[in-house]
């Protein structure tokens, strides 16, 4: 009698939780995939390694001529260890569109190797920590339309922390510009997020580097601050907004636009 209620208690355990996604029960032992419980910021490159393609827009909303941004990334997970990433050229249109100035930027490359990887789901805790090293080349150089642009090296470290329901995430390194057109500078840009039940999460993404050119040639401060909010359609499916205000050594005044990212993961 005793082993017919256990066999029929777990078959009632398994009927509830059929039909509930697994992000609802963060102190269910699951695989290791944090995606399911860290929500990419949109200006961060994700430390953990996956197959899954991003669309990103931004759109200027500084006055006249405004511009729009639209590009594409790619993400390949070879073993638990290595990955890469490949950025298609993006491409600025400024308004008006068709008649205004438009320009295909660089394209990117970069290998991923994840040096920290721990997960404990059970206690809804993970660790991660990730070096990069990304190579960019521009094709065809516009740097009217593009200023600051060209071709880099870039080396970094990416993080994520998570503390179910909260999470942090966040990548600091060095830019090296490649001959003519681009500068070489630090960066840092962090997140705190907050995932609200399984489909949706907040979070603020605030970022800060020296690569800014300043009118004299000098190298500046720059950064901004994006507040943003994260749908998972499905669990292949997320859709991301966010309103960012950048801030400028020498300006007086934000600048601001706002971004859309759609992810599908493989």
């Amino acid at each position: 009698m005793r082993i017919q209620c256990w066999i029929l208690a777990a078959a009632g355990l398994a009927a509830m939780l059929s039909g509930v996604p697994a992000q609802a029960h963060p102190w269910l032992v699951q695989p290791c995939d944090v995606d399911d419980y860290i929500t990419k910021a949109i200006g961060i490159e994700e430390p953990w390694l996956e197959n899954a393609v991003y669309g990103f827009a931004q759109a200027d909303n500084n006055g006249s001529p405004r511009a729009l941004t639209l590009s594409t990334e790619f993400e390949r997970k070879f073993s638990d260890r290595l990955g890469m990433e490949l950025d298609l050229p993006a491409y600025t249109a400024n308004e008006s569109l068709g008649p205004g100035q438009g320009a295909f930027g660089p394209a990117a490359a970069g290998l991923k190797f994840a040096a920290v990887h721990t997960c404990n789901f059970s206690e809804g805790r993970a660790s991660l920590l990730t070096v990069e090293v990304e190579g960019q080349y521009w094709a065809n150089p516009r740097p009217s339309v593009l200023p600051g642009e060209g071709n880099t090296v870039t080396t970094q470290v990416m993080w994520a922390q998570l503390w179910y329901p909260w999470f942090t995430q966040g990548e600091a390194g060095y830019t090296q510009g490649v001959g003519a057109g681009a500068g070489s500078g630090w960066f840092v840009n962090t997140s705190l997020g907050h995932a609200l039940g399984a489909a949706y999460a907040v979070q603020l993404e605030v970022e800060l580097d020296n690569q800014v050119v300043l009118g004299d040639g000098r190298r500046g401060i720059g950064g901004h601050v994006m507040p943003q909010i994260a749908c998972h359609l499905t669990p292949q499916w997320l859709l991301a907004l966010g309103e960012q205000a950048a801030i400028q050594q020498g300006q007086s005044r934000s600048l601001w636009s706002s971004w859309l990212m759609v992810e599908h993961d493989f």
